[in-house]
């Protein structure tokens, strides 16, 4: 019985002995060809401009070209699976978003399952969604589109970046607390959205990407949807100074397929960390409105599981469904 047990222990350090020596050597070979950035929304909207902003920031740093690959579909959700689906040796991640989230819970069939899919890497920035209108509008302010919704059920339409995304939840948001009748319009993006808000085919937009295009006066900006007004656009007044709680903050981040190595999601990880802080960096994201994080594995890790919690509360009474 002695001997059996000594055995096992021997077996037990040997197998952990090897775990620990083929993930040193993994981490020090890692990564030795470019890294793959999935971008699953269309080129020009926010997603897409943040992947290849940190794509460059990152190429330095990595010692290897990240190369970012646009894979749009179902709400950000068939860049997702491929990511999920791809293998796990650091050489694949995804620049996932508050999307991720939301379609945990609009789908009766998941189509992803965020907690045993994909790992957490990193949040990289917050960013709240922006309601605007095209430059000759009719509409002043949010009160009078509204106040226009209500008069017209059906007939006001928001253009969203796809289902099952945060603009999306926006206007369904809007419907619930305002009690209006507003009709969602999907695209494959934020970019085609607001390029079809600004030449008048839809009401209004309800993106994260809005901000740039208010203000150089492509859009006028009606309301932001984070609780309070941002420095960023401190003329811009919050849904919640017409209905007190309104609140709707979204995110990116980067994930990795699960199984990935520990040490290559901590080392990258680490890299978007020190590449958030750079000052060209800073610049870009004050730009797009966002503001940076740049958290470790277990912070989003904590983070992405509050927001699961919290975002469940909220949506299981709307009843969204999208299958």
């Amino acid at each position: 019985m002695q001997c059996i047990r000594s055995l096992t222990r021997a077996l037990t350090q040997s197998v952990l002995i090897g775990t620990l020596v083929w993930s040193s050597a993994a981490l020090a070979a890692w990564p030795d060809k470019p890294v793959s950035l999935i971008a699953p929304f269309a080129p020009g909207g926010n997603a897409d401009v943040l992947a290849r902003q940190l794509a460059s920031a990152l190429s330095g740093p990595l010692g290897q070209p990240m190369v970012v690959v646009n894979k749009p579909g179902a709400g950000g959700m068939l860049g997702s699976q491929y990511v999920a689906h791809a293998k796990a040796d650091g050489q694949t991640f995804l620049l996932g978003s508050f999307a991720n989230v939301l379609n945990e819970f609009f789908y009766t069939k998941k189509l992803l399952d965020l907690r045993k899919d994909l790992v957490p890497v990193a949040q990289l920035v917050s960013i709240p969604n922006y309601i605007a209108v095209s430059p000759n509008s009719k509409y002043q302010s949010l009160k009078e589109l509204l106040d226009d919704a209500k008069k017209r059920p059906g007939q006001v339409s928001c253009a969203t970046s796809g289902v099952g995304t945060s603009s999306h939840l926006l206007c369904e948001m809007l419907n619930q607390q305002f009690g209006v009748q507003i009709t969602t319009v999907p695209y494959r993006g934020g970019a085609p959205a607001i390029t079809d808000v600004i030449a008048g085919q839809a009401s209004f937009v309800a993106g994260n990407e809005a901000l740039p295009y208010i203000k150089d006066k492509r859009l006028k900006g009606l309301a932001i949807s984070s609780p309070e007004r941002s420095p960023l656009a401190p003329d811009l007044p919050a849904v919640a100074e017409l209905q007190p709680g309104f609140s709707m903050v979204s995110w990116f981040a980067i994930f990795a397929p699960a199984g990935t190595p520990k040490a290559i999601v901590e080392q990258m990880s680490q890299a978007i960390a020190g590449a958030l802080k750079t000052p060209v960096m800073k610049e870009r994201l004050d730009a797009l409105g966002a503001t940076a994080v740049g958290s470790s594995p277990a912070q989003f890790n904590t983070f992405l599981l509050a927001e699961l919690a919290k975002w469940e509360q909220v949506l299981k009474p709307m009843n969204i469904r999208l299958d």
